[in-house]
């Protein structure tokens, strides 16, 4: 003798399907009468590639990476300079990426708005990626893994991080770089 099925019936999902659509529902109804907005799902577009060749889509790549780099490369000397001096707390025998070199990586994570680690691992360590950063950045022999940032990031102290940003800033502002804005 079989056992009775424990799966639901075709009617009981169409039952728990209808309860949360109208949960949904009321979800979206009591947000909009608070004022909130839902965001839209993005969902991932069905093209191909706008590339046609090889040639061309590195064209882009190195384009969209080097446009914003001459900024960087005119501010960063100043900002390396003051990185350079923040003490590394990391064990100096196992040291393979340089401090400096380790908060650019991170920097370059947030210029390229990566979501996430594993994310700016994939793309980042791509070698189109790496050349290209590479004739920017010729100091830059490899990227630190973005475990190796995390890590850092967690041991490091702060408070100096955020006083070269605020001095980064306040120079900015010095100079008047802000006076569209």
């Amino acid at each position: 003798m079989s056992k009775p099925s424990r799966r639901p019936t075709r009617e009981e999902r169409k039952a728990h399907r209808a309860k949360v659509k109208a949960a949904r529902r009321q979800l979206a109804s009591q947000q909009k009468a608070t004022g909130m907005v839902a965001p839209k799902r993005q969902s991932v577009p069905n093209r191909l590639s706008p590339y046609p060749s090889v040639a061309e889509e590195q064209a882009a790549r190195e384009e969209a990476v080097a446009a914003p780099m001459g900024v960087y490369r005119h501010r960063l000397p100043g900002l390396l300079k003051k990185w350079a001096k923040i003490p590394d707390p990391r064990q100096p025998k196992k040291i393979k990426h340089r401090l400096t070199v380790v908060l650019i990586y991170g920097l370059l994570m947030c210029v390229f708005q990566m979501v996430s680690r594993r994310e700016a691992n994939a793309e980042m360590s791509q070698p189109v990626f790496l050349s290209t950063l590479q004739q920017l950045f010729p100091e830059l022999e490899t990227l630190p893994h973005a475990d190796t940032l995390n890590r850092v990031l967690a041991r490091l102290d702060v408070k100096q991080l955020e006083e070269t940003h605020i001095a980064l800033v306040k120079r900015l502002i010095r100079h008047k770089k802000f006076h569209r804005y």
